[in-house]
């Protein structure tokens, strides 16, 4: 499978406009990760993706937040944040990451699981890290960098993801 040709039709519009503005903004790439967040992450099974939410603890925000609710309570499972595609360097990479650990770090009490999945992103661009509930907080790529979130292998990618926390949270998807 893959996505449908208007979200790849997006995908290679911001591609191109990337390469007009190699400064464009991170806000531009918000949507495409808004809409692949809730194709993996669908309300019906009670997922919600949630926006920047800020909050006296931290200065940092993650662009999305993916909840799981159980028991009128929702549980953080995964935070993504968008940067920049001109800010994908090895020090860009090391401070998202950095940013989404301390984020975690901050909001474990906003989760009863145990593990909580980050993706760090630069526009298309996308790195899978998995954090167990420990302090301090380490974080483990469990999906290498991918240079286009839309390209087949990365809907891959993403299908395991969200089936990795799908059996974290005992969430059974019915195939209709």
């Amino acid at each position: 499978m893959s996505y449908a040709p208007k979200v790849v039709d997006l995908a290679d519009f911001l591609i191109d406009r990337t390469a007009q503005n190699p400064t464009i903004h991170e806000r531009e790439f918000y949507i495409l990760w808004n809409g692949l967040l809730g194709f993996h992450f669908p309300m019906a099974h009670a997922y919600l993706v949630g926006p920047k939410r800020p909050t006296p603890r931290a200065g940092f925000f993650p662009a999305f937040t993916v909840f799981r609710v159980a028991d009128l309570k929702a549980n953080i499972v995964l935070v993504l944040d968008v940067k920049k595609p001109a800010d994908n360097t090895p020090a860009g990479k090391q401070r998202v990451v950095e940013e989404l650990v301390a984020y975690t770090q901050q909001h474990l009490d906003e989760t009863d699981f145990s593990t909580v999945y980050a993706i760090g992103a630069f526009g298309l661009s996308f790195g899978v890290y998995k954090m167990e509930k420990s302090r301090p907080l380490e974080p483990e790529l469990v999906f290498d960098w991918s240079s286009n979130v839309t390209a087949p292998e990365s809907f891959t990618t993403m299908v395991q993801l969200a089936s990795m926390i799908d059996e974290m949270t005992g969430t059974v998807r019915r195939v209709e």
